[in-house]
C-alpha cells in the first residue's frame, strides 16, 4: 500500500573544516515494493534549476539506500555501508561520476514510517569532495 506522507531531510555536508546544511520538509509517497522500503517526492520546488525533478529512495533489507533523481537532473547514487560504487550524475552543463563511499546506512523504517540516516563521502577523481550526513524521517498525513 503507498501511503501519502510528510518527508523531513537534513543534510550536512562538509570538507576542510567547512560545513553547509540544509534542511526541509516535503509531501510525498511511501511504501514497500520487490520488498525495498521506497519515498517519493518532488524536489523542483526546493532546488534553484529550472524544470522538474522527482527523487526515488530506496532501501533495501540489507540497508543499501539507492537514491534517483529524473528530470531537470539525473542521477542514481548507491549509498552502501563499506563499499564504494561509482555514480552518475547529470546537470545542465554536464556530467559527471562520483565516488560514494558508504560509512553509515541506519533505518528504523517500518510500513508507518521511521527514520534513515545515512554518512558518505563524495569524491571525483579519488580527491574527497565532500562527507555528507543525511537523516530523513517519514510520517503519515494524517
Amino acid at each position: 500500500m503507498i501511503k501519502d506522507v510528510i518527508i523531513d531531510i537534513k543534510t550536512e555536508q562538509s570538507l576542510d573544516g567547512q560545513s553547509d546544511t540544509v534542511e526541509f520538509s516535503t509531501d510525498g509517497h511511501f511504501g514497500i515494493k520487490d520488498g525495498s522500503y521506497f519515498l517519493s517526492y518532488d524536489e523542483s520546488g526546493l532546488l534553484d534549476v529550472e524544470g522538474e525533478i522527482k527523487t526515488t529512495l530506496y532501501l533495501k533489507p540489507d540497508n543499501t539506500v539507492i537514491l534517483s533523481r529524473k528530470g531537470s537532473y539525473n542521477s542514481r547514487m548507491v549509498i552502501e555501508k563499506g563499499v564504494r560504487n561509482n555514480c552518475f550524475y547529470s546537470t545542465p552543463v554536464g556530467n559527471l561520476s562520483l565516488g560514494i563511499f558508504g560509512e553509515k546506512v541506519l533505518s528504523n523504517l517500518n510500513e508507518n514510517g521511521g527514520s534513515i540516516t545515512m554518512t558518505y563521502l563524495i569524491d571525483a577523481d579519488a580527491k574527497l569532495l565532500s562527507r555528507n550526513k543525511v537523516n530523513i524521517s517519514v510520517r503519515e498525513v494524517n
